[in-house]
């Protein structure tokens, strides 16, 4: 895209938004401050200052012998941090999901309405995260997403568009497959950030010669890395399309305008879109995966 583009794509979002559209803090769990699981071998986060709940969305043929849990060892920021952990799938599972909405695209938000994501909405969203994969993390043989804002689909919505699939994970962060692992150290899993629009729909290589890949990049397991994105999406002419910057550990990687998501008046899918994290893989006979999240914001 050409700076000139770029330009008035700001201005566009300027000139919307206007000085009053700072993002406002809607959210801020740290673990530290009395969350805890609202039972024994309950999935669901209990957060006494604010009196919000966090359910985790459990896929059929999901297996975990240490449910999700508030911890309290190798925190980022102590004393307490979330810990979603995988064992191999259940025969017949096609895939695998433990992922928990911290920003819903249907439920009441802190804030009301004004904090909603809605794809095209010219807003702007900050969202971070602290993420660590345990040392004896298995790199999937497949698909893994840790990250994702999500874009539901309509049911009984219909599409303008003849075989699309559009909507789900329009923006992720995927751990790299082991088929498609170019550094081969066992101390290190490659990740991408990727995003889905009417013309990246798949990946193949999981790195830039997929049209939906932005960024690949590494972590070393067993280390905490801090994730930041900033997001904003406008109609340009039926085509949804914005800012997304990425940053990691505080160093920029890319802040470019990208096309990403679909658009409602065209596609069977839904304007409003939630932010989850944890786990989502394709099935996995083998692979034990635990993953580590701290110190999640979002502003809107």
């Amino acid at each position: 895209m050409t700076i000139l583009r770029w330009s008035l794509l700001a201005a566009v979002f300027g000139t919307a938004m206007g000085a009053s559209a700072e993002p406002q803090r809607r959210l801020s769990v740290d673990f530290d401050q009395g969350q805890h699981m609202k039972a024994k071998g309950s999935n669901t986060i209990v957060d006494p200052r604010s009196n919000l709940t966090f359910n985790a969305t459990t896929d059929k043929g999901t297996k975990a012998a240490d449910r999700p849990q508030v911890v309290s060892t190798g925190c980022f920021t102590p004393p307490s941090c979330l810990r979603i952990s995988m064992d191999p799938s259940a025969q017949g599972a096609a895939k695998n999901k433990i992922m928990y909405s911290f920003w819903s695209h249907y439920k009441p938000l802190p804030g009301g309405e004004q904090g909603r994501m809605q794809i095209g909405d010219k807003g702007t969203t900050r969202i971070s995260f602290a993420m660590k994969l345990d040392q004896r993390y298995d790199t999937p043989p497949h698909q893994m997403i840790h990250f994702q804002v999500f874009q539901p689909k309509m049911a009984g919505r219909p599409s303008k568009v003849k075989n699309a699939n559009p909507g789900g994970p329009i923006l992720s962060l995927r751990t790299v497959p082991l088929s498609r692992r170019k550094d081969k150290s066992p101390d290190v899993q490659e990740f991408i950030i990727a995003v889905r629009n009417p013309q990246a729909e798949n990946l193949y290589y999981f790195d830039q010669r997929d049209k939906g890949v932005l960024y690949r990049g590494k972590v070393r397991k067993g280390e905490w890395n801090r994730f930041s994105f900033v997001l904003q999406s406008a109609d340009q002419r039926g085509t949804m399309q914005g800012r997304i910057g990425f940053w990691q550990d505080g160093q920029k990687q890319f802040d470019r305008p990208v096309q990403w998501g679909f658009n409602p008046a065209t596609y069977a899918v839904s304007p409003k879109l939630g932010v989850e994290l944890g786990s989502y893989r394709s099935a996995d006979a083998k692979g034990h995966q635990t993953v580590y999240f701290d110190d999640v914001t979002i502003d809107r």
